[in-house]
């Protein structure tokens, strides 16, 4: 198999246009019931404004290039009605985390000129677009000459909720700096020493990078995760306006989160920092939260 190594000329135009949104609408936010069902999950419903959080998250990315929707084969259709411009629908047969999902989204991508992939949960608020279009704009090029981006969301509390992003050095500035280690969510006590340290950054579950540039690491760090989500895009058939990755080769992809399966492991990861009032809605106390500061 080929191993492409990213090159992208300096003077190469910068452009959100040229970024490919990949939004993760999969899994049935089970911390969320009963609002949140296997059959309506929570990216569907409507707890934000007035559109779904699907909606919300394609929105902001409506400068970007039509977005990929990766979702189960079971919400086809909300996805159709709800994001009718999408440029793909992947479907998953069944669910096996962030890995397989994104590994099957950049199979597809890396033959479309090697696309740059913006990876995006579905069930996240940004208050703050501007800011985390600013921070997206000034990581393209980090991306393009074959980094692995992640996007740190400076805190403002001790959370024991979220993972943590630590960094080589302490700054003040929202500039992009290298990874120095994960940390898995910390209880109390350990989340006061991070946010001392003044070089940590809760893990937002955003990514940004070349299709090629993933799908490189994928086969260095999980090969058989490649080989079978490989496997999976080259026999999808077509479902109407969806594609439906083959069922017995995605089922044989270890369910695995893409931060266990390649960020932390990777040399060639960053991160940029950025402050857009971000709230992850992964459960009732963090959705209440967002909705009374709203």
């Amino acid at each position: 198999m080929n191993i492409i190594v990213n090159r992208n000329p300096e003077n190469t135009p910068l452009d959100l246009a040229d970024i490919t949104p990949v939004i993760l609408a999969g899994g049935i936010g089970t911390r969320l019931w009963p609002i949140s069902t296997k059959r309506k999950p929570k990216p569907f419903i409507k707890l934000w404004r007035k559109r779904t959080f699907l909606q919300e998250t394609a929105d902001r990315v409506k400068d970007c290039a039509a977005p990929y929707i990766i979702c189960s084969a079971d919400h086809r259709e909300l996805v159709t009605r709800q994001i009718p411009h999408a440029d793909q629908i992947l479907l998953e047969p069944e669910g096996r985390n962030t890995a397989p999902a994104i590994a099957a989204a950049a199979h597809f991508l890396a033959h479309k000129s090697d696309k740059i992939m913006l990876v995006l949960p579905s069930d996240h608020i940004i208050k703050d677009v501007p800011a985390f279009l600013t921070a997206v704009s000034g990581a393209i090029p980090a991306a393009r000459s074959g980094k692995l981006v992640t996007f740190g969301i400076t805190p403002n509390t001790p959370s024991s909720r979220f993972g943590y992003i630590q960094t080589e050095e302490s700054a003040n500035d929202n500039k992009l700096r290298a990874i120095a280690r994960f940390v898995e969510k910390p209880d109390k006590t350990a989340a006061k020493v991070l946010l001392n340290y003044g070089n940590c950054y809760w893990n937002s579950g955003i990514f940004m990078f070349s299709a090629q540039t993933f799908l490189n690491a994928l086969y260095e760090l999980q090969p058989d995760i490649h080989a079978h989500s490989y496997q999976a895009v080259a026999s999808a058939s077509r479902i109407q306006n969806a594609i439906m990755l083959e069922q017995n080769a995605f089922a044989e992809c270890r369910s695995i989160s893409v931060d266990y399966a390649v960020m932390e492991h990777a040399p060639n990861k960053v991160v940029m920092p950025v402050d857009m009032k971000w709230c992850d809605m992964g459960t009732w106390p963090s959705l209440l939260s967002a909705l009374l500061k709203a």
